[in-house]
């Protein structure tokens, strides 16, 4: 199994692909709102997004109360930019339509939660990607907001989601405070990540520290990933806030006999 090779990039993106190029998540907004059609344009562009086995499996929630948007943004770590943006969606997974269409024409639902949660996740990502994509295009700042993740039961329950919907993450969209545009941030190198035919056997220790070096751009890179993912960081936090949310949303995956 080899390495994909690390050479072929150019140093440069074309024109067409600024979006790329220029990615990063913006978390100081202009409290502006977007010009006129184009919240129509980002949003069709998420519609015309890939879906699996034409499902759909996907609802966005556009909060524009603000007592009800400031409520999420303290649940979701106080984060200000949530205030701030001119446009701010709860991307969700959702079979609960899915399941009403069947149902409607005689079928019995047979899709189970862990197929749910899956498929529900990857249509609702994909959606949200082509708008992020398309904002960017159009010149505005984007910042996806894990932290509804912090209290998904309790989003659920303030956006009166049925069984089968369940937040996922939240999507800012807005005008760029360029006063406060933060660098580009590094990647993992890419032939840590994008292989062929096949898995590496193993990862060597000089593969491990050439990662650290990329990513330790402003401090080592360890402090952030502890902070998330090692013990008492916050995806282990996370995980009963989520096994409530699946069970009360009606998506916790049964125990499997056999």
């Amino acid at each position: 199994m080899n390495h994909a090779t690390a050479s072929p990039i150019p140093l440069e993106f074309p024109p067409s692909f600024s979006a790329f190029a220029e990615h990063r998540s913006i978390r100081y907004f202009l409290r502006e709102p977007l010009a006129a059609g184009h919240l129509d344009l980002i949003v069709e562009a998420g519609r015309r997004a890939p879906t699996d086995a034409q499902g759909h499996m996907y609802s966005f929630v556009r909060i524009t109360d603000p007592a009800l948007r400031d409520e999420i943004a303290t649940r979701c770590a106080n984060q200000q930019h949530i205030r701030d943006a001119a446009e701010f969606f709860v991307v969700c997974l959702d079979v609960y339509r899915l399941r009403l269409l069947v149902e409607h024409r005689g079928g019995d639902w047979g899709m189970e939660a862990r197929i749910s949660l899956i498929y529900g996740a990857s249509d609702a990502t994909m959606v949200a990607q082509n708008m992020v994509v398309a904002a960017e295009l159009l010149g505005y700042g984007t910042c996806y907001i894990g932290a509804v993740q912090n209290a998904t039961d309790e989003i659920a329950r303030l956006l009166h989601l049925p069984a089968g919907v369940l937040p996922l993450y939240g999507l800012c969209i807005g005008v760029i405070d360029e006063a406060q545009k933060p660098p580009l941030r590094p990647r993992v190198p890419r032939d840590l990540c994008f292989f062929e035919n096949g898995y590496p056997a193993a990862f060597a220790p000089e593969d491990l520290d050439r990662t650290y070096a990329a990513m330790s751009v402003k401090r080592d890179w360890f402090l952030a990933l502890s902070s998330y993912f090692a013990t008492g960081g916050t995806m282990q936090k996370r995980e009963p806030i989520m096994a409530r949310a699946w069970a009360q949303q009606g998506l916790a995956p049964r125990e499997m006999s056999g």
